[in-house]
């Protein structure tokens, strides 16, 4: 009776998980090319794979609505032929997925199957939103990532409540294509984006530059993981000041020991004596909720020509150095901000060796200022906090074997990536994800018990019929295969090696992962 049950609620689950996801398997997608050039008003579903061939533009007056399912692909190219999608001053984008059915953007060759190392970067450009929100650059500009010459690149405007569309459960994967010497894509830019515009559950990961980058405008952005990027993986500069992000999550390519900052924020980063004679808008930005993952000897995040900003609530682990704040710059640098309340910080937990440093001459107690600050405020060293921040990969790339645990009541912590980002998808965070989640069979239809195991089997539920399952060790290696049956399945773990194992399971062409423990 007990396995009867567990199959019928199995099926109702699969069915839910159909009706929210109603596509077709990604082999039985066509492709439909996008040529470079202008999108037209139209939507994009997920009965399609489309393929960008160059740089694809929403143009001022159309809108383009992107279905939940859908998978976009860049194809291959740097410099003018790279694929990137750029969505103009007065365009804008309908991109709504959900927990259940993500929107991914990835590079041509991803056969979404899970073959692909966590680390591949550059394989395609990325995503580009320009408004007409204000920034401190002093008239339009162009933004970075499309050649100087292209006149549908301009960003910037007076209207701080520009609306450029809705992006909701999107995953943003292995961009970054190079225009040339150190010019990349970031992952997602928003170039004086309006506070209009929705942004909700966005993932970058693996970019080969900045994950997501802010270029003035006032749009905020909630519930936003950036992963294994190149370079730093939240940029802000030219007056950014969204007033109400919440729930960010850096991880910086450990493994691999790539990366530079979980957060570079500026106030103006041009050199070119384009910044508007006031400075205004200041970098002012709000953020409640952000966790780092860095790489261990490095800086969390830097405050640096002339950027303030308002951070509470974060945990910033595995660096030596929590925050920086400089004052190097004339007549206001990061510092001033903070002397002048444009700058603060508060219940703010790091894992390292200092809390907040002051980076400049200018004032010979700036250390000890920031020392008592940072004593009254809650911004502390506690390295004993009981959050897991050190994570590891199988040879492969494509599975963590050593795996995350981010939620420690301090931070955005991370159940809310759970289901649908590339992230969940490889293991990162204990193997409650998919590989394929544009296809995917619910990880929480399947029951797995006792764990962690001591002195008996593993009894496993809830999956089709002669699903092939594997378990293999920390170190990839196979240590048992078998099928489900009708009841599910035994896995013989009694008399195991103690230690961390993961399950997989493939049934119709999708894949699931679990880790469990034996005692």
């Amino acid at each position: 009776m007990r396995s009867i049950t567990i199959i019928a609620l199995f099926l109702v689950s699969l069915s839910l998980v159909k009706a929210q996801c109603d596509c077709p398997p990604l082999a039985a997608r066509p492709v439909v090319n996008i040529p470079a050039g202008g999108t037209g008003t139209t939507t994009w579903t997920c009965d399609n794979t489309y393929v960008l061939e160059g740089y694809v533009f929403v143009q001022a007056g159309q809108a383009l609505t992107i279905d939940a399912g859908t998978v976009i692909k860049g194809a291959a190219g740097s410099g003018v032929d790279a694929a990137a999608l750029i969505v103009v001053r007065n365009g804008q984008i309908y991109a709504e997925g959900n927990a259940e059915c993500p929107i991914i953007m990835t590079y041509e060759a991803d056969p979404l199957d899970g073959s692909v190392s966590y680390d591949t970067r550059g394989q395609w450009g990325g995503l580009i939103i320009l408004g007409n929100a204000t920034t401190n650059f002093g008239g339009l500009a162009q933004v970075e990532g499309v050649p100087s010459d292209n006149d549908q690149a301009s960003y910037g405007g007076d209207d701080d409540a520009d609306n450029s569309g809705i992006l909701r459960y999107l995953s943003v994967r292995h961009g970054g294509a190079e225009l040339g010497a150190a010019n990349e894509i970031n992952g997602i830019t928003f170039a004086g984006v309006g506070s209009g515009t929705t942004v909700e559950y966005v993932e970058v990961a693996s970019n080969l530059d900045d994950g997501i980058e802010f270029f003035g405008g006032a749009v905020s952005v909630k519930n936003a993981v950036v992963a294994f990027c190149g370079d730093d993986s939240f940029d802000w500069d030219q007056g950014y000041h969204g007033a109400d992000n919440e729930h960010w999550l850096a991880i910086q390519d450990q493994p691999g020991v790539i990366g530079d900052r979980g957060g570079e924020l500026d106030g103006d980063d041009s050199d070119d004596g384009n910044v508007s004679a006031d400075e205004m808008p200041l970098s002012t930005p709000t953020v409640v909720g952000w966790t780092i993952v860095g790489l261990g000897g490095g800086q969390g995040l830097l405050f640096r020509n002339g950027s303030g900003g308002h951070i509470s609530n974060a945990v910033i682990a595995n660096v030596a150095e929590g925050i920086e704040i400089e004052d190097k710059e004339t007549p206001m640098d990061a510092f001033d901000h903070w002397v002048s309340g444009d700058l603060t910080l508060s219940n703010i937990v790091i894992l390292g060796d200092e809390a907040i440093d002051y980076d400049g001459s200018e004032v010979e107690d700036g250390d000890a200022q920031l020392d008592a600050y940072a004593a009254d405020n809650g911004v502390v060293v506690n390295n004993d906090l009981a959050i897991d921040y050190t994570f590891g990969f199988d040879a492969s790339g494509g599975t963590a074997m050593d795996t995350l645990n981010l939620e420690c009541g301090v931070g955005s912590g991370h159940t809310w990536a759970l289901g649908w980002t590339l992230c969940d998808a490889v293991n990162l965070f204990g193997g409650q994800g998919t590989v394929n989640h544009v296809e995917r069979m619910t990880a929480n239809t399947v029951t797995l018990w006792p764990n962690p195991a001591n002195g008996v089997d593993l009894q496993l539920a809830g999956m089709p019929n002669e699903a092939r399952l594997e378990v293999r060790d920390t170190k990839g290696a196979l240590v048992w295969g078998g099928h489900a049956g009708a009841a599910g399945a035994i896995i013989p773990v009694r008399g195991w090696t103690p230690g961390v194992y993961l399950l997989t399971w493939r049934a119709e062409g999708t894949e699931g992962r679990r880790r469990f423990i034996v005692q």
